[in-house]
């Protein structure tokens, strides 16, 4: 294990990386690691080895502003080096008109340029937010500015594909559907190979875009035996890399998560469950029917929820009561979402029954159209996606 040179015994080169590797494997936390990297040149080395492996989640927010990024510029800076200053921002539209909210998209100027350049930024601009602190506490934001953020890294058989379709796109992929359902995949971004666990969906006018939704919805389902956990909304505008900033041109963004141990889980609140026990009582089968088949793999856990607009406050009479509640029985689960104007989602707990509306409510549901036709879009209702995935 050593070599003997000019009399001097030395550490061979595999070992001392070993011994590196157990001392700074036991930091923390990124801040800690960040800072023994910077040691030298072996430590440093050493650390964005162990840093790539620990595949962390990372969220945050700010309940009080949308211009105050300092929390995702500290977060940021445990990560990699820290953030280059913002500059004055400059948000020109089509055909050079301003947009006078321009300020809601300073942050995202932020992430685009400290974020490396193959980091996918999604989300969208909505009527509330529903976020998580780094420490996992959960809170809505019904009036006022915020923000909430989840940065996933890279990890090993977890991959997640976007799409955003255009009016046009959602024409073309409209026809394939019918007609060409191997150009499907290709319109939406999607490989063939792909495992396809989970879908969501942010659309942004309801009138226009519900065929085009309740299309995709069934597509996936009938790829994959009516097994597919979906989420998702209406936001006022998306942000995507192919959204002009500031557009608020109709379109559908998606995110589609795929993976072959990756496992996805979607309940809807329906619009009778107004107390904190009915609440819980769906939330309490989402986590019996989700991880009751683990079988003692390291799993993370992502969530998300969309509210409509007249839940939270306007129905509890308090604010954060649905995502607490998530929180109670979730509590190392980040939480994302947002209060929407329309709710996109299934009941799918499971191979067996997809479908299933929680059964404490069954009998007051309306009764199920001809054809037993699946209903993918709600009103008045909170929905919830948890996905799970295996970690080293």
């Amino acid at each position: 294990m050593a070599n003997e040179s000019e009399g001097k015994k030395r550490i061979s080169p595999l070992l001392e990386y070993g011994i590196t590797k157990a001392v700074l494997h036991c930091l923390p936390n990124i801040l800690e690691l960040n800072k023994a990297a910077t040691v030298c040149k072996s430590w440093n080395e050493t650390a964005k080895i162990i840093k790539k492996n620990r595949n962390q989640i990372y969220s945050t927010s700010n309940i009080d502003s949308y211009e105050d990024y300092s929390g995702v510029q500290e977060l940021l800076s445990w990560l990699a080096e820290i953030p280059p200053p913002l500059p004055e921002l400059k948000l020109d539209g089509h055909n050079g008109a301003h947009f006078g909210r321009c300020t809601e998209y300073r942050l995202l100027h932020y992430l685009r340029r400290s974020m490396p350049l193959d980091c996918a930024i999604v989300g969208g601009i909505a009527n509330g937010v529903v976020t998580s602190t780094p420490s996992l506490l959960t809170h809505e934001v019904e009036e006022g500015d915020g923000y909430g953020l989840l940065f996933i890294p890279e990890i090993p058989n977890f991959s997640i594909r976007n799409f955003h379709l255009d009016r046009q796109k959602m024409k073309n992929v409209g026809k394939a559907i019918t007609s060409q359902t191997e150009e499907v995949g290709r319109l939406l971004n999607i490989k063939d190979d792909d495992q396809v666990q989970c879908l969501m969906l942010l659309g942004t006018d309801a009138y226009k875009e519900s065929k085009c939704i309740e299309a995709l919805c069934r597509y996936f389902q009938d790829k994959r035996n009516q097994n597919i956990a979906i989420g998702g909304g209406f936001v006022e505008a998306a942000i995507h890399p192919d959204v002009v900033d500031g557009d608020r041109e109709y379109g559908i963004t998606g995110l589609v998560f795929c993976g072959p141990r990756v496992k996805a889980n979607s309940v809807i609140v329906p619009p009778d469950a107004t107390t904190d026990s009915d609440i819980e009582r769906i939330l309490l089968q989402l986590k019996e029917k989700h991880f009751g088949s683990f079988s003692g793999e390291k799993m993370k856990s992502i969530g998300f929820m969309v509210a409509c607009v007249a839940r939270g406050t306007h129905l509890h009479g308090r604010s954060g009561v649905e995502s607490a509640i998530f929180h109670k029985h979730f509590p190392a689960t980040p939480l994302l979402g947002f209060f929407g104007n329309g709710e996109i989602g299934i009941n799918c707990l499971g191979p067996a029954s997809p479908t299933t509306t929680p059964q404490s409510f069954q009998s007051n549901l309306p009764s199920a159209p001809k054809k037993s036709r699946i209903t993918y879009l709600h009103s008045y209702a909170t929905t919830f996606t948890l996905i799970s995935f295996p970690v080293e």
